[in-house]
């Protein structure tokens, strides 16, 4: 299973919430009822305390707490029977329900402490709960016995009465099997992720609405979230409809299928009537499972009738004087089988089996049949588990809920001192004050962990976006007839936040382009030797000052030559420029306005918006986008992004003399570059560097202005992407903290620069986005 320990505090912070909310719900209805509020404002509390409970066991299931689950779920059952109006929420209710909210505090204080849920004995919790099951404390006279009989349900659908039920007006047995008996086989889709802990909600929401007698594979596996199987059974008993049971297995988003069949009965021509006393040893650690799994054995070779007490109360180990327990079998194997059955459990003393109906004959049982005296009731050989605070203590979460805003603004006032202490740097420096020097020193430090530490704050998982995605693949995938196999890596990279809320809308097109135009339907990926299923890649990883985020296909690849013919159709080059177009150039058409080689229009593509979109979101984001792509092998797109957006590393440089910024991320390094050493290929110049052979181009032929002649200059290079470039420029200056400021949206259609600061001598300074100002025409944009 997936390792989930990160989202710890998050889950605490989350869980408290929920015990406060639950709590100021359950008093604000008590006082309802007890001033006679409207059924309005009682209603929208039940359903909040119903949602609360629900998603704090649903929470706690996916974080591998099953205990704490299984308690919420216990309440989430308890308070179903207020919203189906078959119990009032009377104090004695309120009280046991505020005992469940004592229970999972303790636990939940027990995690944040030890990691677990702690050793709580919540038995006796169960216990009283199960007086409201019964139709006891609570429940509504004017009720029929056999609703009162009915087991916790999940919301009334008005099928209650299907399926075998009782006839009106007829009582229930005690302690009678409710329903008919169904197997229930559960198929989840393929790709289907965190199906162990799907699979114990599918058996709580089965257990809400009758009793599950077998389940494959074994309970325990289930129990633990670890049952990370294809296909799930369930056999329950039931006075649900087979529409019912398949409607509450089917809506959980994983489940592709459910199979709902009448299970036959084991009893058939020949059978008799037995009446079977169990007895448990007195000091078994766990009477009610163990005595609840013989029950689940006798089911499976005959018809149990009825049970003495009722099946619950034996599954919460409350015996008949602690330690036996009686069941009347309906079953046509022998009284040699049955005794084998049942003994064949280690923690049963004995059995008795007797011919015929004697379930009802109380008669005491001062000791069991067995040879050896069983030991006092009074004695233990096991510590007792300790039971939850009656006064719990108040516990205040490390977690706190800040608006996104106050962080944007937080950063802002340190984007502010930033600016501010250039320019106490620059006063301080004209002075040649030494105590000032020092001081400035000191404050430079502490604005630097100030800084770093705001930074840290807005900084969130790119999975917070990545998982959102799987589901959106694979719908789109069913939807065009493909199969698709999605995969993603690094999910655990961290982002601003201001760059998290953009790239989703980036990745949306990157993923839905691949799926719809770069993976090939299964049959043709066949003919084509591949697998059926095309391979999507979505991968996050960290690169020095920046972060990379790559979308990567095995489909078909972009066809240069398709692309150069679709531009040329639509006009958007002329043949010229076709013919001197290199494949990379051609590749990098695909992200102007309006190009699209789809033929047809349809709600996932063909109108020719979406790459220019992507293009221009990582521009705002100061970013580069890229792409690598070989015909019948797949494409990949590789976005650089900055880690921050709000104050970044720069350096300073110098051209006809004005100065400029160029983000640290962008370059990888500074060189001198004589004249002398530059070559010729293809009318441009070029650099060997390393043996590597870069192209070199002025800024000053990017800005439009005359190329001055000397002998050495010095150049920056850029990284692209698909290749790098050496800019030259005037001066080299020094590197700086800046704080990126917008032009505005008078200026935002100005291509080549990602925005401006402001240095410490009030001087406004514009900030240089290498990519905007080549027009990606050399590999990258």
């Amino acid at each position: 299973m997936e390792d989930l320990s990160q989202y710890l505090d998050e889950f605490l912070a989350d869980a408290r919430d929920r015990i406060d909310s639950l709590s100021n719900a359950i008093l604000t209805l008590e006082k309802i009822v007890r001033d006679g509020g409207s059924e309005e404002e009682k209603k929208a509390m039940i359903d909040q305390i119903f949602r609360d409970a629900h998603t704090l066991k649903g929470t706690a299931a996916t974080m591998g707490f099953m205990k704490l689950s299984e308690v919420a779920h216990k309440m989430e059952n308890l308070f179903d029977l207020v919203r189906s109006g078959k119990v009032e929420p009377t104090p004695g209710l309120i009280d046991v329900l505020l005992e469940f909210l004592d229970a999972i505090e303790a636990m939940v204080d027990s995690i944040e402490e030890n990691g677990n849920e702690g050793d709580f004995d919540v038995e006796e919790l169960f216990a009283k709960a199960e007086r409201f099951f019964g139709g006891g404390e609570g429940a509504k006279r004017e009720s029929g016995p056999a609703e009162e009989a009915a087991p916790p349900a999940e919301p009334p659908t008005g099928e209650e009465s299907e399926g075998g039920g009782e006839a009106p007006g007829s009582e229930a047995p005690e302690g009678s099997i409710p329903g008919r008996v169904y197997r229930v086989r559960v198929h989840f889709h393929k790709d289907a992720q965190l199906r162990g802990i799907r699979g114990f909600l599918i058996l709580s929401d089965l257990e809400g609405i009758g009793e599950v007698l077998e389940t494959t594979p074994d309970r325990s596996v289930i129990e633990d979230g670890k049952a990370d199987v294809d296909v799930l059974e369930f056999v329950i008993a039931t006075e649900e409809s087979p529409e019912k049971i398949k409607t509450i297995v089917t809506r959980h988003p994983e489940v592709k299928d459910a199979e709902v069949e009448v299970q036959g009965q084991a009893a058939g021509e020949g059978a008799k009537t037995y009446t079977v006393t169990v007895y448990v040893q007195k000091d078994a650690p766990l009477k009610g499972v163990r005595s609840y799994l013989v029950l689940q054995d006798l089911q499976k070779i005959g018809d149990v009738q009825r049970t003495i007490p009722d099946p619950i109360a034996i599954q919460n180990g409350e015996l008949i004087d602690g330690h036996y327990f009686r069941v009347l079998l309906v079953s046509n194997v022998s009284q040699e089988e049955i005794s084998k059955t049942v003994l064949k459990h280690p923690d049963v003393q004995d059995v008795e089996i007797t011919e015929g109906d004697v379930i009802d004959a109380q008669r005491p049982v001062q000791e069991s049949p067995s040879k050896e005296k069983a030991p006092s009731t009074t004695e233990t050989k096991t510590p007792k588990k300790k039971k939850p605070p009656s006064t719990p203590k108040v516990k205040v979460s490390k977690i706190i809920k800040v608006d996104v805003g106050h962080l944007d603004r937080l950063m802002n006032l340190v984007g502010e001192l930033v600016i501010t202490k250039g320019r106490l740097e620059q006063i301080a420096e004209r002075l040649g004050d030494r105590e000032l020097l020092e001081t400035l020193s000191t404050l430079s430090r502490l604005l630097t962990e100030l800084q770093d530490e705001i930074m840290e704050m807005r900084l969130t998982p790119v999975a917070e976006v990545f998982n959102k995605f799987p589901r959106m693949v694979r719908e789109l995938a069913r939807k065009m007839g493909k199969e698709v196999e999605f995969v993603i890596e690094g999910a655990d990279i961290e982002v601003d936040r201001t760059i998290l809320d953009k790239l989703g809308d980036v990745l949306v097109h990157l993923l839905r382009n691949a799926i719809d135009h770069g993976i090939e339907a299964p049959e043709e990926r066949e003919k084509l030797g591949k697998p059926r299923a095309g391979r999507l890649e979505l991968i996050a990883r960290r690169e020095r000052s920046h972060v990379e985020i790559i979308v990567k296909d095995d489909g078909r690849g972009i066809d240069p030559e398709k692309i150069k013919r679709k531009a040329l159709e639509k006009g958007l080059i002329t043949p010229e420029q076709a013919m001197e177009m290199s494949d990379e150039e051609a590749i990098n058409l695909i992200f102007l306005p309006g190009f699209s080689t789809k033929e047809q229009v349809t709600d996932v593509s063909g109108r020719g918006v979406g790459m220019d979109v992507v293009k221009d979101v990582v521009k705002s984001l100061n970013g580069s986008i890229s792409v690598q792509s070989k015909v019948g092998k797949g494409s990949t797109f590789v976005l650089k992004l900055p880690v921050s957006m709000a104050i970044i590393q720069a350096l300073l440089i110098e051209v006809r003399g004005e100065v400029y910024a160029v983000p640290i991320n962008n370059i990888l390094e500074s060189i001198e570059i004589r004249r002398e050493n530059l070559r010729s290929i293809g009318g441009k110049e070029v650099i060997v560097l390393r043996g590597e052979i870069i192209p070199v181009i002025m800024l000053h032929e990017l800005f439009g202005l005359p190329v001055p002649e000397k002998d050495e200059f010095p150049a920056i290079i850029i990284d692209l992407g698909a290749q790098k470039v050496a800019v030259g420029v005037d001066k080299l200056l020094h590197k700086k903290d800046i704080v990126i400021k917008s032009l505005g949206k008078m200026l935002s259609h100005i291509s080549g620069f990602a925005g401006a600061t402001i240095l410490g001598d009030g001087s406004v300074v514009l900030i240089i986005e290498i990519n905007g100002l080549l027009g990606g025409g050399r590999g990258g944009l």
